[in-house]
């Protein structure tokens, strides 16, 4: 079971000010004598070894918990830490309409409920939000709060999710997947629940928002029973004992003390303090852990409670201790090697230590890692894989990385310097060797020669290719074999028309090659410029007069396309290539990716999982031209998750930030082509040329 914290304060989110955020840096400069500042690995790599206090923040956001057994998604309260749950989970399947969160609420006060209007998944179509609790309808809560018209202009049925709401009574136990849940109410004013989660291998126990009147065997055992054996038990810590009994009785909250009392008479294995009250700043929250523990230790307990800081942004791992396994895989050309459980600070040499040999001994040290069954990553980790592949010298290695957490790890380093990282292993395989995870490496493929790899996608691999017995260079678009039914038949039907098409800027199809269980385009491959050459040719950012010109040429060239019945879909930069400064689009890329991912150019429509459009297509150019002028992408964010919610659910960056001479009906020009929905888009090509000539 993995649980992760993101929002751990009581009553009002609480941010970090400026004084406390001088005050973590003085103390982290002060400590990084010897440091090469100029080494990002590094750098990060100090970072991790820094005191938690810190290096991190314990966050400003309040209550919400997800967690995660098998393949369900569970949430514990809607506080305002519900906003960035909602930016991560958009980055997979809820961001395609796709997805389902079961939603436990432990009562309805506002901090535990202010966070839901923000949440972006309840504004997707095809999600399923279920929401629980206990002795009340869950839909009266959410009515009740924030989302009421006099305090939100946005009421739940404006949300374009499927929601359902389940009323539960007190003890009565739910099955999500194979996690049981059970509740138990609390002391606090309107009553607030506990839950309790078992998925068969570990318990997680979630009691914010109590008081313990009574502190006797009696009156306790009814809470020791219901935590009983717990691996976690998070905890309300938003007073000291002292404001406990005395001051804030019948206040409703308790203290890590009666935490400690309860939690080693329950054999509880991890005690994380919680619901912290918004004048603690940070150092105070890491000294109630550390009272806790030094009380911990005075009581004669057979058991050991670890203490542990709730913090924004904290994983727990419950279950069987983690430690790093290796697993190696050294039968095909290309070698593997697959981390699982914890690649951290405890285990990062022993990683490092391998990858040297492993890469050393491999064929053309070629190898692939692959992270698909860790359970954590620091970047103390990142940095040894990386100084194992730069020790190897003229090493190639490819990252496989399903997890946004991992993904998220790498993409703060420099690993994308060292090697690209895939979501699956046969995209790994294809950037490596090329055609090998298809079983075509060295042979032919309906009479054409494939030879080097130049990218691998979300659904097969592209190949530099010539037909025997002709120079011509030409581009091979091989779909990978998980694709089901319906995308094949898609590819087939969209490539056929592709080949039809007669229009200059367009580069012309072969023809489409179905093999058994294969099925590939065949293009032609032009020489000319890439995207970046034809940029640096021109400055690196156009004057407005070339971008449209640009603009106007692949409008036309796409509406030849759309009027045949023909969307491209999947315009990026590698799509295209330049001969005397005028463009051409090819159906498939013709260059190796410049690290920027496909999901940048495609419209909120096909980030939801709905069928490309034109207007798609209007959308992906707009996202190129507001590039070629302004020099940055229009939604920037640090992770991929954060800017593909942009793209869904945010507005671009005002081009004339960045470029200031841009004329105010250029900016309104970009902006429009860029519309979240196709409804705020230019409504045909005609538009957009009548539009550009105006700007001419």
């Amino acid at each position: 079971m993995r649980v992760k914290f993101w929002g751990v304060r009581g009553s009002v989110p609480t941010p970090l000010s400026t004084e406390q955020l001088q005050e973590k840096l003085f103390r982290a400069l002060s400590a990084a004598g010897g440091i090469d500042l100029s080494d990002p690995a590094e750098v990060r790599a100090f970072i991790a070894t820094l005191p938690p206090s810190t290096r991190s923040v314990v966050g400003g956001n309040t209550t919400c918990v997800e967690i995660n057994s098998g393949d369900e998604t569970i949430i514990i309260d809607s506080g305002s830490g519900m906003r960035p749950l909602g930016l991560s989970l958009m980055a997979h399947e809820f961001g395609r309409g796709q997805g389902t969160a079961n939603i436990f609420l432990t009562h309805a006060h506002w901090d535990h409920l202010q966070g839901f209007p923000f949440f972006n998944p309840a504004y997707v179509p095809g999600n399923k939000l279920i929401f629980y609790a206990v002795n009340n309808d869950p839909r009266q809560y959410l009515q009740h709060q924030q989302t009421a018209p006099a305090y939100f202009p946005i009421s739940p049925g404006q949300m374009r999710a499927d929601m359902s709401f389940v009323q539960l009574k007190e003890g009565e136990m739910v099955q999500i997947g194979r996690v049981c849940v059970t509740s138990l109410a609390l002391y606090h004013p309107g009553t607030a629940y506990a839950y309790r989660f078992d998925d068969g291998e570990s318990v997680f126990v979630f009691a914010s928002d109590g008081e313990y009147k009574q502190l006797d065997e009696a009156n306790l055992s009814r809470f020791v029973e219901f935590y009983a054996n717990a691996d976690a038990l998070a905890f309300d810590c938003q007073y000291s004992l002292r404001d406990v009994l005395i001051s804030k009785a019948d206040w409703g909250h308790s203290s890590a003390m009666i935490g400690v009392d309860i939690a080693e008479r329950a054999r509880v294995k991890k005690l994380i303090t919680t619901h912290y009250d918004p004048t603690d700043n940070d150092d105070q929250v890491y000294n109630i852990a550390e009272s806790a523990r030094r009380y911990a230790d005075l009581i004669p307990s057979p058991g050991s409670v670890e203490i542990i800081v709730g913090a924004e942004g904290l994983e727990l791992f419950l279950g069987p201790p983690l430690k790093l396994e290796i697993l190696e895989d050294c039968e095909a050309d290309i070698w593997l090697t697959a981390f699982a459980g914890r690649l951290g600070l405890e285990t990062a040499s022993q990683a490092e230590a391998h990858l040297k040999r492993f890469i050393a001994k491999a064929p053309g040290n070629r190898v692939i890692i692959d992270l698909t069954l860790l359970a954590a990553i620091d970047p103390v980790g990142v940095k040894a894989m990386l100084e194992a592949a730069r020790h190897v010298s003229g090493s190639r290695v490819a990252f496989v990385a399903p997890a946004a957490f991992v993904r998220r790890a790498l993409e703060n380093s420099e690993t994308r310097e060292i090697g690209p990282i895939f979501r699956r292993r046969s995209h790994a395989i294809a950037a490596l060797v090329g055609p090998a995870h298809l079983h075509l490496h060295e042979q032919t493929l309906a009479g054409y020669h494939l030879a080097d790899t130049i990218a691998a996608d979300d659904f097969g691999a592209i190949y530099s290719a010539s037909k025997l017995r002709d120079e011509t260079p030409l581009v091979i678009q091989v779909m990978g074999l998980e694709i089901n039914l319906k995308q094949r038949q898609s590819f087939a039907e969209s490539a056929k028309r592709w080949c039809q098409l007669t229009h200059p800027r367009l580069i012309r199809g072969r023809e489409l090659i179905e093999n058994g269980k294969l099925i590939a385009f065949v293009g032609e491959r032009p020489t000319g410029d890439t995207w970046g050459e034809w940029l640096r040719a021109n400055g690196s950012r156009l004057q407005p007069q070339p971008g449209l010109l640009w603009m106007r040429e692949m409008v036309d060239a796409l509406d030849h396309a759309h009027r045949h019945g023909v969307v491209h879909g999947e315009l990026r930069p590698e799509c295209f290539v330049f001969n005397n400064g005028h463009a051409r689009i090819s159906r498939a890329p013709l260059f190796p990716p410049v690290g920027v991912l496909p999901s940048a150019y495609r419209a909120s429509e096909q980030l939801r999982g709905e069928a490309a459009t034109p207007g798609s297509d209007h959308f992906a150019l707009g996202v190129l031209l507001y590039e070629a002028l302004v020099g940055t992408h229009p939604f920037t964010a640090e992770m991929e998750e954060l800017i593909i919610a942009q793209q869904l659910q945010g507005t671009p960056l005002s081009p004339r930030v960045f470029r200031p001479n841009l004329s105010a009906e250029l900016e309104q020009f970009l902006l429009r082509l860029l519309g979240r929905d196709q409804s705020e888009r230019f409504a045909s090509a005609e538009d957009i040329l009548k539009a550009i000539d105006e700007l001419l």
